[in-house]
Formats: C-alpha cells, structure tokens, sequence
C-alpha cells in the first residue's frame, strides 16, 4: 500500500450506513454483514470521500493519540481486511478527486485498531432478498423473465 493509493467501495455489491458514529456494512452478494467501531467508522468515511492513504493518516493523526506508525498500522492492517473481504477495491487515484484536509480537532481521543466484526447469521435471509433478482440497473428494476411462448415453439 501506497500513500497516494486511493480505495473505492465495492458498489453495488456492498451497502452501509453509519448510525451514531457505528458503521453497518452488507455484503449483499456474499449474505454478509459488518459492524466496525469509531476509529473504523472515520476511516470508513475517508475511503468513502476517496482519500488517499497519506490523507487518511493525516486525519487519524489529527483525532486520534497514537504514533505515526501505530496509524500506519492500522490503516493498512485495516485496508487489507476490507480488501480480502470484498468491500472495497483499489482505485485509479489519478481520477478526479479534491484533496482532503482533516478538520482540526479541539481535543484528541484515544486510539484503538479499527476492528471489523462479521456476521453470517442472516445469509440465508439476505439471498432470498428480491434485490438479488435485479437488471443490471438495480433495484427496484426485476430482472426480465425468459418468454415462455418462445420457449414453447422451439419444443
């Protein structure tokens, strides 16, 4: 990992919502879901908003108490957990993209590694989701049904 490599979510595969600083992730191909604490949760955001790592560090630095390696660390231990289970992907950091600046932070808090808590418990639950069987445009388009009548003349 580079510190100009950027990631991408891996939509439309995967959807969230953070709620109240706690992120939710569904990996709806895989019937998987995804909780992370707050310090995932901001680099969540970070990845989401396109930064670069060396952004991403710098915005840690400015919230969290911990040392630059201690960050480094994390990130990249944090990225390559996102990587192996599909929820984000690598992307081209040459695209259009504003530079980001962390906002400063009064007071900075304490640092833990961002963990990444997965739960498989609702796979069956989620594959039976009508979202599954969509057009390439996405829900709510159904995915179109093979014309019977054709079918029965070809027999």
């Amino acid at each position: 990992m580079l510190a100009h490599d950027v990631y991408r979510v891996n939509s439309p595969q995967v959807i969230y919502e953070n709620i109240d600083g706690e992120l939710i992730l569904v990996h709806m191909e895989r019937g998987t879901y995804y909780t992370t604490d707050d310090v995932g949760a901001v680099l969540w955001g970070l990845i989401e908003s396109r930064s670069t790592v060396s952004e991403m560090h710098e915005a840690l630095r400015a919230q969290f108490e911990a040392s630059p390696e201690e960050i480094e660390a994390a990130i990249a231990s944090f990225i390559e957990l996102l990587i192996a289970e599909d929820i984000i992907r690598r992307d081209d950091a040459t695209a259009d993209r504003a530079s980001r600046r962390p906002a400063p932070s009064a007071a900075r808090r304490p640092f833990r590694h961002p963990g990444l808590q997965s739960y498989r418990d609702m796979h069956d639950m989620l594959s039976l989701d009508p979202i599954h069987d969509v057009e390439a445009a996405g829900w709510p388009v159904p995915r179109a049904e093979a014309d019977d009548s054709v079918a029965s003349q070809s027999t």
